[in-house]
């Protein structure tokens, strides 16, 4: 094959892994943003159910009042987290994209890195990347494909702990939950752990033997910024 026509398959494949890496970020904003919200909506349905929370007067004006709220939060809540299912069924097809771009560059990277110019014979380098070997860049975005692997396996979790919650609210399951479950700190601290997901999306992207600090957020900076590609190296 040509090669530069191989140049800017390498090209193409490393834009469909930025796409594909732009859609995750996506789909995990959205599922943050879905979970915050079924977590104050479960807070709230399990409050719901402690007698101090419905004035005798409104009871006694509207005796159904406290099970209508509960069914119809019920269901809302069940709405809500298939959305947060069906974001984490979007976050797991981006990774499959992510890995089946990545693993073409893991191919790439493999071939001569030089030719012979048929102009003077000289020896030039093949590199179709701004900054930074092919075979980096291969071993970054291999890197980054396990890690949003390791974030989407973990939602599959959270989602079963949010199903557990959800379904001993309705009374469908035998499942005792924690004390705390519903105590404010603990939410907050859920919350917390689900959105920053401590050392995982920090993790340095290239191996132990790269000097490199090069993080996701980072080298989808470099992927999305043609001006700090010029400037920042993958070493």
């Amino acid at each position: 094959m040509n090669p530069a026509t191989t140049q800017d398959l390498a090209r193409k494949q490393l834009r469909l892994f930025y796409d594909a890496l732009c859609s995750w970020y996506s789909c995990q904003r959205d599922y943050i943003e879905d979970v915050e919200a079924l977590l104050r909506m479960l807070l709230q349905l399990n409050n719901s159910q402690q007698p101090i929370v419905w004035h005798p007067s409104i009871i006694l004006l509207f005796p159904d009042l406290s099970s209508k709220f509960h069914s119809a939060s019920l269901r809302i809540s069940e709405q809500r987290l298939d959305r947060i299912k069906a974001t984490r069924e979007k976050m797991a097809k981006c990774v499959a994209s992510m890995f089946d771009a990545a693993n073409w560059l893991g191919e790439y990277a493999t071939l001569p890195a030089k030719k012979i110019s048929p102009e003077d014979g000289s020896i030039q380098e093949i590199c179709p990347f701004v900054n930074g070997s092919a075979e980096r860049y291969a071993e970054a975005t291999i890197s980054a494909c396990n890690l949003c692997k390791d974030v989407a396996d973990m939602r599959v979790d959270q989602i079963e702990k949010l199903q557990n919650i959800l379904d001993s609210l309705a009374g469908d399951t035998d499942i005792v939950l924690p004390p705390n479950t519903f105590e404010n700190d603990t939410q907050v601290m859920n919350i917390m752990m689900w959105r920053e997901l401590p050392g995982i999306l920090d993790r340095k992207l290239l191996g132990p033997s790269s000097v490199s600090t090069l993080t996701l957020a980072g080298f989808k900076d470099i992927l999305q910024n043609n001006e700090r590609i010029n400037q920042v190296a993958l070493y």
